[in-house]
């Protein structure tokens, strides 16, 4: 059975995140994304039924501009974003490696859409056009968390019969919902919006025995 050695946890606070891609935040490319809470659901999990309900809630056309339905508010969640090494030693000698952990500034927050909700990619924080990002923006917390860029370099030994697995954990809030825009009543756009606020980064190196 295999044993596995405490984790050495580098907390580097590192509050950063990747920015969003055009057609959907760089966080739906990480490894694995866990709510805290059950029942909890990312937009791109939502079946017809999730977004018929949630049409439902809205409240009626309007005669301009948009009708929205939060389905899931700042829930939090925890991330594995990627993961950076695995080196296995199956020898009888302890091997040593290096390491060198890049940080550079970049904003911590992402946003999806789904239907013919569009993304403006104007600006350092992108966000949701025909006046969507403004409807939404007042309920969420959008921040941006800058650093100085720095390299670390470290030298770990791995001993024998051990797995050293090094990745980058995280904790975020996601907030997502649906909205439809009217044009003197007439419904222009509708679809899903996501919001994703990262709160936490770090990286995480664990020992495992092979044994």
């Amino acid at each position: 059975m295999m044993k596995k050695i405490p984790a050495i946890i580098l907390v580097l606070a590192i509050c950063l995140a990747h920015t969003a891609e055009i057609a959907a935040g760089e966080y739906l490319t990480y490894q694995n994304i866990t709510f805290r809470r059950a029942g909890q659901k990312l937009l791109r999990d939502f079946t017809d039924y999730d977004y018929n309900r949630a049409y439902a809630a809205l409240s009626g056309r309007r005669f301009w501009g948009w009708r929205t339905h939060t389905v899931t508010n700042h829930e939090p969640v925890t991330f594995t974003q990627d993961t950076l090494y695995v080196v296995k030693n199956d020898g009888v000698t302890p091997i040593t490696k290096d390491f060198t952990f890049k940080m550079t500034e970049q904003t911590s927050t992402q946003v999806s859409a789904s239907g013919n909700i569009g993304i403006d990619a104007s600006g350092d924080v992108r966000g949701f056009r025909t006046g969507l990002d403004a409807h939404v923006r007042p309920s969420i917390s959008y921040e941006r968390s800058t650093y100085i860029e720095e390299n670390l370099d470290i030298s770990i030994t791995v001993d024998p019969a051990t797995k050293l697995t090094i990745a980058v954990y995280g904790e975020g809030l996601v907030t997502n919902g649906v909205g439809r825009h009217y044009r003197f009543f007439r419904n222009t756009r509708s679809g899903g919006w996501e919001v994703f606020v990262l709160t936490a980064e770090y990286y995480s190196i664990e020992k495992e025995s092979l044994e």
